[in-house]
């Protein structure tokens, strides 16, 4: 007999005949396995860590309050399934229900230090108390958490243990998203939310339902993680970009009469001073396609930047082109502004729906607000796929983005993945450990650059919800998990999804009157700077198709007639 099958055939009988949880004390365990795993075996012994892995769950038998149980091989199906995934020391308790039915349940959560929890019950719905679990997690940092089930149906049945990394370091305090129908109208109800990470606590930002007209609200963005300023756009009832700054609240309507269309995409400078907008001429349609069932596409789509010192749009060639400038994302030091453009419409209109987009960034100097040369990162050529949402690591070593068959947006297409670009190697690379069958997109980092969150339809196929995923300092990303709910069945059986989550540092604290008073007055107008040169309908470009009067256009009008 080899020693690894008789090391393993050992504990197995060991945990069949007695339990674990009578030999050896919950710590002994942890501080055995510990050393098993972490530790160098000894040369000759064959021992691998996976090995080990496999006989520590072995040793965790009958606990001492259940003196009679049978063994289960057989994996327990539970909803939602967090094994195996890494979690954050500081997260709300992952509740859960037990898919198993049974007259009773007995569950118990430990690690390595600190008091083990344990839970009798009927209910297959299993809510971990708050204090416990945040003082288990708090204490077992970098260590694994066990979730250990015993149903009983007339005798008691031990399942596999369950084990869970916790990762050393904290996730933001708050997510906040986007709430809306799977399949909504102008007069459905949605909203911005702000979630507490840390318990179950969620605040309403803005609803609609709170004014008489059901105005659609979208776009959140904040800087660099900071819930202290904020962005939302407004729809169609009273419309216009809404500016949070410390608890002070202002309307601004960032349509000019030389763009297309009000700011759209957002980007903030880390100074705070400039946002990076899209303006855009979008379209979608629903398709018969249940793989991708709407399709949003740009006609056409250029980028601007809001001076807020100044108040106005300020327009660039290098920006405005023909081209499909889209989706901007600063550099964490303000000096670059990554984008992604696809080719402009062509006569034909063949390439208005199936284009595919490139990365592109390009330096920017906030001091003189000048541009320098666009750079080219990755195209559609190298990939075979089309590139969306790019969002740089607070390190700036990283670029997350998301790549689809074509155009750029993801929520609605089921073939949405994520994707690792290297900004130092100029590498990319899959991520197969969170990447699904279903839409993954709307993803962003923490603060502390060692978490990913990111809107996933995985399960259904309908609703979207947030996941998150650690990355470790190793450039790894972990297991992801979903975001723990007080009733882990929400939203399944609803008409909700939660998407576009963005992860702040704090509570985003304002009077929701002030609010309001802002939404019933007119937005404030911005400026136009137009320095640039008019070349096509396109973006801030359409100054000489709509402002003919303009000194700018009339100059150019004077020099094309004087090359005829």
């Amino acid at each position: 007999m080899s020693t690894k099958f008789h090391t393993g055939f050992v504990l197995h009988q060991w945990r069949l005949k007695k339990g674990a949880g009578e030999i050896f004390g919950q710590h002994h365990l942890c501080v055995f396995f510990k050393r098993i795993v972490l530790g160098r075996p000894r040369a000759g012994t064959g021992f691998l860590p996976i090995l080990f892995c496999l006989c520590f769950v072995s040793l965790l038998g009958c606990t001492q309050k259940i003196k009679d149980c049978s063994v289960s091989e057989i994996p327990l199906s539970v909803y939602p399934d967090y094994n195996a995934a890494t979690i954050p020391p500081n997260i709300a308790p992952l509740h859960f229900q037990i898919q198993e039915k049974g007259e009773k349940y007995h569950i118990e959560i430990f690690s390595c230090n600190g008091p083990k929890i344990s839970l009798r019950q009927r209910s297959p719905i299993v809510k971990i108390p708050l204090k416990k679990w945040k003082r288990l997690l708090d204490e077992n940092r970098g260590n694994d958490l066990f979730i250990d089930v015993y149903i009983k149906n007339k005798k008691w049945v031990n399942y596999p243990i369950r084990a869970l990394p916790i990762a050393p370091e904290p996730i933001d305090s708050t997510v906040v998203y986007r709430m809306i129908g799977v399949i909504t109208t102008d007069d459905d109800k949605q909203g911005i939310y702000q979630r507490n990470l840390y318990d179950f606590n969620v605040r309403t930002i803005f609803e609609n339902t709170s004014t008489e007209g059901r105005s659609c609200v979208n776009c959140h963005s904040f800087i660099q993680n900071d819930p202290g300023k904020m962005s939302l756009h407004f729809r169609k009832a009273y419309p216009g970009t809404v500016f949070f700054d410390q608890g002070q609240i202002s309307k601004y309507n960032t349509k000019t009469p030389y763009t297309m269309s009000p700011g759209a995409y957002t980007a903030w400078h880390p100074s705070g001073r400039f946002i990076a907008f899209t303006t855009n001429r979008l379209f979608e349609f629903i398709t018969s396609d249940f793989t991708k069932t709407v399709e949003v596409y740009d006609h056409a789509s250029d980028l601007v930047l809001y001076d807020l010192a100044l108040n106005s749009i300020v327009c660039d060639p290098l920006l405005a082109t023909p081209d499909r400038e889209n989706l901007p994302e600063w550099s964490p030091d303000g000096k670059w502004l990554y984008y992604v453009s696809a080719p402009a419409v062509n006569p034909e209109r063949s390439n208005l729906v199936g284009a595919r987009y490139s990365l592109l960034r390009i330096p920017f100097d906030p001091e003189t607000r000048q541009w320098g040369k666009p750079d080219t990162l990755l195209t559609p050529d190298e990939t075979g796929r089309s590139i969306t949402f790019p969002k740089v690591s607070p390190d700036g070593r990283n670029l997350l983005f998301g790549m689809v068959d074509y155009g750029y947006f993801t929520i609605f297409d089921q073939n949405s993945d994520l994707y690792l670009f290297n900004l130092e190697t100029f590498t990319y690379r899959a991520l197969d450990s969170i990447n699904s069958s279903s839409a993954e997109g709307y993803h962003a980092w923490s603060k502390n650059g060692r978490w990913i969150v990111f809107s996933s339809k995985r399960g259904d196929q309908v609703r979207a919800r947030p996941w998150f995923a650690y990355f470790d300092r190793q450039d790894k990303v972990h297991k992801p998990f979903v975001l723990p709910q007080e009733d882990p069945l929400f939203p399944e059986g609803t008409a909700w999804q939660l998407n576009r989550p963005v992860l702040v540092d704090g509570q985003i604290r304002f009077d929701p009157k002030d609010l309001h008073r802002v939404l019933d007055a007119p937005p404030q107008p911005v400026g136009f700077i137009g320095d640039s040169t008019p070349d096509a309908f396109s973006g801030a470009t359409r100054l000489e198709m709509i402002a003919p009067q303009t000194p700018l256009a009339k100059e150019k009008k004077t020099a094309e007639q004087g090359k005829n």
